[in-house]
């Protein structure tokens, strides 16, 4: 006999192991149903959250690309006061872009030829797909292995 309140005064009732089966898969799904509902709710609450913080950086990547327009106008404007052609004005603050645009240009292309590769994530990243494999590369890293033996550097502890 089974009682299925948590009562001690209750008396036990007579179930089969299928209907005590099906009680627990109607209350497991229950469970599931609610987790899933929670779920629904706090994603929903984070969309709107994250729907309102994208609309607020639109419209604040608008008014600062607009103010820089206008910057730049006013840039041309001063030059233009200056005595220089309206024209010219123009063109000298577009060349200023222009050199300022070639020289961070120049900049990443020399940053760019110094990456390289992370050879040891590369190296150990290989092993695993190997050991999952069932090879063995004869070189591993181990746990045994020095910070010097693995990337050629020493380090102290201690500081001078």
């Amino acid at each position: 006999m089974i009682n299925t309140t948590n009562d001690p005064s209750t008396p036990p009732t007579q179930r089969s192991i299928g209907e005590l089966v099906q009680s627990i898969r109607d209350e497991l799904l229950g469970v599931v149903h609610h987790e899933i509902d929670i779920a629904k709710k706090e994603v929903t609450a984070l969309a709107v959250k994250a729907g309102i913080i994208a609309a607020c950086a639109a419209v604040l990547l608008f008014l600062l690309l607009s103010a820089w327009v206008m910057l730049l106008f006013a840039a041309a404007t001063g030059l233009q006061a200056l005595g220089l052609p309206y024209w010219g004005a123009f063109l000298i603050v577009a060349g200023v872009f222009v050199v300022i645009g070639a020289i961070l240009g120049l900049v990443a292309f020399l940053v760019s030829k110094k990456l390289k590769a992370p050879e040891t994530t590369i190296e150990t990243a290989q092993s695993a797909v190997q050991a999952v494999q069932g090879k063995r590369r004869q070189n591993a890293v181990s746990y045994d292995d020095t910070f010097e033996e693995l990337y050629g550097k020493q380090v102290s502890a201690r500081t001078d």
